[in-house]
């Protein structure tokens, strides 16, 4: 038996303990599909009141709840609780004093009708001292969100896009971050390109860009020299550049603008302003990106080259010291600058979700393959989509740990197959070419706290708050066929985790398997709601197995056979 922890130690594991719980309580998730023409409930309607918030939104002169809150108690700023809630119990009690107080003042407003906003203001003033002058301007915008949610004019749009009328134009993103997406059923549009990235997006980006790399010198002893990077553009859109504006902040360069607000040029930061070597960043595009954002992709070029020419030295400059070494080599200098990589003009995808769903691969070194063969075509000043394998592999086999952006709260890494699609697929690449598995991290800045997380930590909490959560599958199960077909897609696409970089501990499948196998009732549910899903799941949990990815009973492994046996007697109209 281990030694018992010294009181103080085990006291800040249980601390770190209770901060995960507390992620996992908060994390906003969808507990069912969206119905269309249908509002959200008022559950759901608090926790997005909530969420919206937590963030300051200086184009309204309105500040966070929290923040005013935590000001108007005396205590350290709310992002300061946040920091050190998880080693500090005074602080974390004060953190929860704070939430408590935010959350009572969201529930007053949605019980006062038009004269919420002002209940919730008195409720702050009284618990909290915060000014009604303050607090007002932000509780007026829930009041606005709140009337938006309960108006839902999609289905009247619809009709009127199939009559050939007009549909009034709005934003496309995520409403938290941008709350005048709202009301829904509007005919959505993007950004401008040559605003991208935006004032907001770069000066966010610091802190996400920061927290990557100190979180990447606090475990593996020291700054990436190189980071390979996914773009997507629908991603951009929503966020006004916030990929972009961190890969200008890894390089150490920051956007330029006209007279109209163009993004036309990037400036060098200085290495004081800095205080770290600006680091080699490998940015492979998706095609929408490529075909939407032109003059992005000109940008980025153009900061790659500018940061390439600079007199600083090798350790302060990662990416003149590997072009230098590139060009030592006998590669050309024009194409030793390259670090920008997409699909062939007309092409999009990587192909490596399908691969992986239709179990098209032996060997993990073809996924990576996969993806180099797709993204391998260049994009530079005066090159556009010119194939490029060796050049985009030398750049890889120097990658030391690969990265997304997360911007959404309602889509996560395993809602889709498009995230392991690309960042499995560039890590597989990465592994292959550089000798070792990269370490792969995803930032989400959809809190007041920007957080870095692995790979492994991420898919950890997708599985906690989605696939193993009741709430999460039993608002799915309410959709009947849809709602079992989502929960099997959300299987398939962890198991996309597995084949793409390993990052799915043994202990996710076995709950897998134990909430929708081996519990006759769930599995009676499934079979009966959607039985080619039910069969899809037993058989990607056998994959899971028979690859390696999870080690399992022999007795799990049979009765996982019996119930793919049964189901397809049961396709097949073979009566038991």
């Amino acid at each position: 038996m281990p030694e018992p922890l010294p009181p103080g130690q085990r006291d800040r594991v249980v601390l770190r303990l209770y901060e995960q719980l507390l992620e996992l309580e908060q994390r906003l998730i969808p507990t069912g599909m969206h119905v269309f023409g249908h509002p959200p409930g008022d559950r759901q309607a608090a926790d997005m009141l909530r969420m919206v918030a937590s963030f300051d939104r200086p184009e309204l002169d309105a500040r966070s709840l929290p923040d005013l809150v935590a000001r108007g108690l005396g205590l350290a700023s709310y992002r300061e609780l946040l920091k050190e809630s998880s080693a500090s119990e005074e602080r974390l009690k004060q953190r929860e004093q704070v939430e408590s107080i935010v959350r009572e003042a969201v529930e007053i407003l949605l019980a006062g009708g038009t004269a919420g906003a002002s209940a919730a203001a008195a409720q702050l003033a009284g618990r909290a001292s915060v000014p009604a002058a303050e607090s007002l301007p932000t509780l007026n915008i829930l009041v606005r969100i709140l009337g938006q949610l309960s108006v839902n004019q999609e289905l009247d749009s619809l009709t009127r896009a199939l009559r050939g009328e007009y549909i009034e134009p709005g934003p496309g993103a995520d409403i938290v971050q941008n709350p005048d997406i709202l009301p829904t059923g509007r005919n959505t549009h993007a950004v401008s390109p040559y605003g991208i990235p935006s004032t907001a997006a770069f000066q966010k980006s610091e802190e996400v860009a920061g927290a990557l790399l100190e979180r990447c010198r606090r475990e593996q002893g020291a700054y990436p020299e190189a980071i390979g990077m996914v773009l997507w553009g629908m991603d951009n859109i929503k966020t006004q550049g916030e990929g972009v504006a961190q890969a200008l902040w890894l390089m150490g360069v920051e956007p330029l603008r006209d007279a109209m607000n163009r993004v036309t040029d990037v400036r060098v930061l200085p290495l004081e302003r800095l205080g770290r070597p600006r680091i080699d960043v490998v940015m492979t595009i998706s095609g929408i990106f490529r075909d939407l954002f032109g003059t992005t992709m000109e940008l980025l070029d153009k900061a790659v080259r500018t940061v390439a020419e600079l007199d600083e030295p090798s350790e302060w400059n990662f990416l003149r010291k590997h072009v230098r070494e590139q060009m030592a080599e006998g590669c050309p200098a024009g194409d030793a600058l390259i670090r920008v990589f997409s699909n062939a003009a007309g092409n999009y995808g990587t192909n490596v979700n399908f691969m992986v769903l239709d179990s098209q691969w032996e060997q993990t070194e073809q996924i990576g393959d996969l993806f180099v063969a797709r993204k391998c075509f260049a994009y530079r000043r005066g090159v556009e989509g010119r194939e490029a394998r060796e050049l985009m592999e030398r750049a890889l086999a120097r990658v030391e740990v690969t990265y997304q952006n997360i911007d959404n709260t309602e889509v996560g890494i395993t809602d889709v197959d498009h995230y392991f699609e690309y960042l499995g697929g560039l890590s597989r690449a990465v592994a292959k070419r550089s000798g070792a598995q990269p370490k792969a991290y995803l930032s989400d800045s959809l809190s007041p706290l920007a957080k870095i997380r692995s790979l492994e930590e991420t898919v950890r909490l997708e599985a906690r708050t989605k696939v193993l959560n009741p709430k999460w599958y039993e608002g799915m199960l309410r959709h009947g066929f849809s709602g079992v077909a989502e929960i099997e897609h959300h299987v398939s696409n962890t198991f996309g985790w597995s084949a793409t970089a390993d990052a799915v501990d043994g202990w996710i499948y076995d709950e897998i398997a134990s909430t929708y196998v081996l519990d006759q009732a769930m599995l009676d549910r499934l079979r009966s709601l959607n039985p080619h899903a039910t069969r899809s799941l037993a058989l990607r949990l056998l994959e899971a197995e028979g690859r390696g990815f999870w080690a399992s009973d022999q007795a799990v492994v049979d009765r996982l056979h019996d119930v793919v046996a049964d189901v397809e007697n049961q396709l097949e109209g073979v009566r038991q």
